[in-house]
């Protein structure tokens, strides 16, 4: 089962002098979801009672190119948690497309599991838990043809009802091209549909 927490064991282990704590990360982008951690080799996981998990693989990625922000409690919910992944032109192509369409990520589900490693078998202790799930919003790519990178802002689900962030429906025709409601809505406040 997945756990809330850490359990028994994993909790001694985070407690331990030397310690391996290791990320999993889902980004539910529209036909083609991500899963990658940064433990030394890939995951299968089977039998959590997780649908996000059970059957999957979280492939290996080098933790060098991926970075996952702090995850920040605090009154109202967490704060923006921000995910740094590699966008190297060449190499990370496919990742590229696929935030290149607003339409495949833009409010769609984000979700950080950890568990603990064994330093030296390097070999799963304990339960792996949930420790932060939101919606995904507003990448940005930064750098040149040698050093890319696309930061990602993954926000809770109460920041995403209650924080401003600048989102708009006026833009809706951007994901639906036959939607005139934006349009209307300007037509409306600007008066131009106003009966004579």
């Amino acid at each position: 089962m997945i756990a809330a927490r850490p359990d028994a064991e994993a909790a001694a282990a985070l407690a331990a002098r030397v310690r391996k704590p290791v990320n999993f990360c889902f980004l539910d982008i529209a036909g083609d979801p991500i899963r990658v951690t940064d433990a030394p080799y890939s995951f299968t996981f089977a039998g959590t009672g997780d649908a996000d998990l059970d059957g999957f693989t979280f492939s290996a990625v080098d933790p060098s190119v991926v970075a996952i922000g702090d995850v920040r409690a605090k009154e109202g919910g967490s704060d923006t948690l921000t995910l740094t992944l590699s966008g190297l032109a060449g190499l990370d192509d496919d990742l590229m497309t696929q935030i290149g369409d607003k339409a495949r990520w833009a409010g769609r589900d984000a979700r950080l599991w950890k568990a603990m490693l064994d330093p030296a078998s390097l070999q799963r202790i304990g339960a792996i838990w949930s420790y932060h799930t939101g919606y995904m919003s507003v990448p940005k790519v930064t750098g040149d043809s040698r050093e890319q990178t696309v930061t990602l802002d993954v926000e809770t689900y109460l920041g995403f009802f209650t924080q401003a962030s600048g989102r708009t429906y006026l833009d809706q025709q951007r994901f639906d091209p036959g939607d005139l409601s934006a349009e209307l809505a300007i037509a409306i406040a600007n008066s131009a549909g106003k009966p004579a």
